[in-house]
C-alpha cells in the first residue's frame, strides 16, 4: 500500500467540498481508498485542517480513551475519526481489542514500533583471572584435544549425511 501525501489528501478534500464529485469519485481520481477519504472527511468536517498537518499526539492516555470511547459508544471508525480526528483504523481496531482482553493497563504499556528480532546483547570475552582457576599445560592440552575431537565428530557426521543423500539420488526413480 503506498503512502498518500498530505497534499494530495488535502486537494481532495478540498474538491469534495467545493462540491466536484462524490465521495467516490474523489477518492478514485486520487488513489485513495473510499474508506479512508470517507473517514477524512469526517474528520476535517470536525477538526478542519489538523487532521492532515497536526495530528492528535499517541499517548497511552489517549489510546484508553478512544478505546473506551469506540467500545461504550458502538462506534464505527469514521465515528471515530469524527470524535478524535485520528485515522488509523488498524491501531483503533488492536487499541480496542486489547482494552477488551487486558483492559485499560494494557493500552498503557503499549511501545512504540516492532519488538526486535535480534538483541544487541554480546557477550563480553571475560578476563582471565589469576587465581584458582589457571589450568596446568595438561589441562590447557585436554581442554584442545577435546575441542578437536567434537569438530572431528562434527565433520564426520555431516560427511555420512552427505554421503546418504547422494546415495539415495543414485537410487531414485527416474
Amino acid at each position: 500500500m503506498t503512502k498518500i501525501s498530505k497534499e494530495i489528501k488535502l486537494r481532495a478534500l478540498t474538491e469534495y467540498f467545493a462540491g466536484r464529485g462524490g465521495l467516490r469519485v474523489i477518492a478514485a481520481k486520487h488513489h485513495i481508498s473510499y474508506r479512508l477519504f470517507g473517514m477524512l472527511v469526517s474528520a476535517y468536517r470536525t477538526h478542519g485542517s489538523d487532521v492532515l498537518f497536526n495530528p492528535p499526539q499517541v499517548t497511552p492516555e489517549f489510546r484508553v480513551e478512544v478505546a473506551h470511547w469506540a467500545i461504550s459508544n458502538n462506534a464505527t471508525y469514521t465515528q471515530v475519526a469524527a470524535q478524535f480526528g485520528y485515522v488509523g483504523t488498524l491501531q483503533i481496531y488492536q487499541w480496542k481489542e486489547i482494552y477488551r482482553n487486558q483492559g485499560p493497563n494494557g493500552l498503557m504499556s503499549i511501545s512504540k514500533g516492532r519488538k526486535p528480532k535480534m538483541t544487541n546483547k554480546r557477550k563480553k570475552p571475560t578476563k582471565k583471572r589469576s587465581t584458582k582457576k589457571q589450568l596446568s599445560p595438561e589441562g590447557n592440552r585436554l581442554k584442545q584435544l577435546e575441542a578437536e575431537n567434537l569438530e572431528l565428530r562434527i565433520k564426520n557426521e555431516a560427511l555420512k549425511l552427505l554421503a546418504s543423500m547422494k546415495q539415495r539420488t543414485k537410487n531414485s526413480p527416474k
